[in-house]
């Protein structure tokens, strides 16, 4: 069985599953297992956010040509705010067509006539798909409620969003110049391993929602874990691990999750256990390792104050959505495999047969790889194509003008597949 990742581990999939429901964009709220939509189904898995290395000199010159793109759109009065109503598709006519023609010129993906008599025509449809791909939402050419509130977003705060992440941009190119390192870009999604100045791998991640965000930082990965145990914090027994064992006895065993009097000591038998009585809150829980455990096959070890590291998963099917805010903190990596092959210098087939092996093992590196997680909501690619991403942690200032486009948090529990 498998269960739901969280920032050092699992929830009870029964939780997982009441809690969260995806839109056909990949965000979630409702009361369902994840699954993806008819726009995930439609349309191929998202790619990687760049194909070049994002912090760079040529990303910069980029960020300077979208800013003088958008002042002179500033100047020039932005662009119109497109009324709430249906969704908006092939065929669909009237004044809010209309609005969205001129939106979307405004921002250089429409280069239609304009007229209304067209309608939602091809036209129309291929400008919402490049709008989307460049605001990182589903490509499906139609206006539903996530695409409408991106399109709403004033230009004004658009012009202040690629300033202040030209800033942020600029703090990490001293950093990164002429080394090695993993930079992984939390509300693109995206983990790039870089060196010589080269994308060596790239991989979609899923990071942190916004009650358990991923942090901004930098640490160092030390070492590859190979088949971990998952340590359960106390804080996730007490409020997930211990209500799901009292509503199934047999919770425990299908998880492979074993009871320890402390830790260090000697292994407990559920079964003889009272969980309804307050010394049951006592004990702590291992997972065991396999394809099933939380933290997957492989564990990339990088200390840091906030205790979050990178790693596998076997939730796999989370990787297809373009919008990948489940976790409680910790960053899961579609291409664990690949990146621990870089950080070890080694074949990926050498990476395999170390998962299938059976032993765990912990290989260390002759040297520390830099890691940083950093927030970048705002980029430009080649002639200075702007770039946006849901500012899903508020960092810009941005629940206002409406650029945070979805209330994430569908209840109190820090839930994360």
């Amino acid at each position: 069985m498998v269960s739901a990742v969280l920032m050092t581990g699992t929830l009870p999939p029964a939780v997982v599953h009441a809690q969260w429901q995806p839109f056909g964009d990949g965000s979630f709220s409702g009361s369902s297992e994840p699954r993806p939509g008819r726009a995930n189904r439609a349309n191929r898995p998202p790619p990687p956010v760049t194909q070049g290395v994002l912090i760079s000199r040529a990303t910069d010159q980029a960020m300077g040509q979208a800013i003088l793109q958008y002042e002179q759109i500033v100047a020039a009065g932005g662009w119109p705010s497109i009324p709430a109503g249906p969704k908006l598709k092939f065929g669909s006519k009237g004044k809010r067509v209309a609005l969205l023609q001129k939106r979307l010129a405004a921002s250089g993906d429409y280069a239609g006539t304009g007229r209304r008599a067209a309608g939602f025509d091809r036209g129309v449809h291929d400008a919402v798909v490049r709008f989307q791909t460049r605001h990182g939402l589903t490509p499906s050419g139609e206006v539903n409620r996530f695409t409408l509130k991106a399109l709403n977003v004033s230009a004004p705060h658009r012009l202040r969003q690629l300033r202040l992440n030209r800033q942020r941009l600029r703090k990490m190119l001293a950093r990164t110049k002429g080394k090695k390192y993993i930079v992984v870009n939390i509300p693109g999604y995206d983990l790039q391993a870089v060196s010589g100045g080269q994308v060596q791998v790239s991989s979609r991640v899923v990071v942190g929602k916004p009650a358990t965000p991923t942090p901004v930082v930098s640490a160092g990965v030390r070492a590859v874990n190979f088949l971990p145990h998952w340590h359960v914090p106390q804080s996730i027994a007490r409020r997930a691990l211990i209500p799901a064992v009292k509503k199934d006895p047999q919770y425990l065993t299908k998880e492979s999750i074993r009871v320890y009097a402390s830790w260090g000591g000697s292994e407990v038998n559920p079964a003889q256990v009272n969980w309804w009585a307050p010394q049951g809150k006592r004990y702590v829980f291992r997972q065991d390792p396999g394809p099933f455990n939380a933290l997957g096959l492989i564990r990339l070890d990088m200390p840091n104050r906030h205790i979050v590291y990178m790693h596998d998963t076997p939730l796999k099917k989370l990787f297809r959505f373009h919008l990948r805010p489940y976790s409680a903190g910790c960053v899961r990596v579609e291409r664990v495999q690949d990146v621990a092959a870089w950080l070890m210098k080694s074949q990926p087939a050498r990476i395999a047969q170390m998962t299938q092996s059976g032993q765990q093992q912990t290989v260390k590196l002759a040297r520390p790889v830099p890691v940083h997680f950093i927030y970048l909501s705002a980029w430009a690619s080649g002639g200075g194509t702007a770039n946006f991403r849901i500012d899903i942690y508020d960092k810009d200032g941005t629940a206002a003008s409406g650029a945070r486009l979805a209330k994430w948090d569908s209840g109190s529990r820090s839930v994360a597949p």
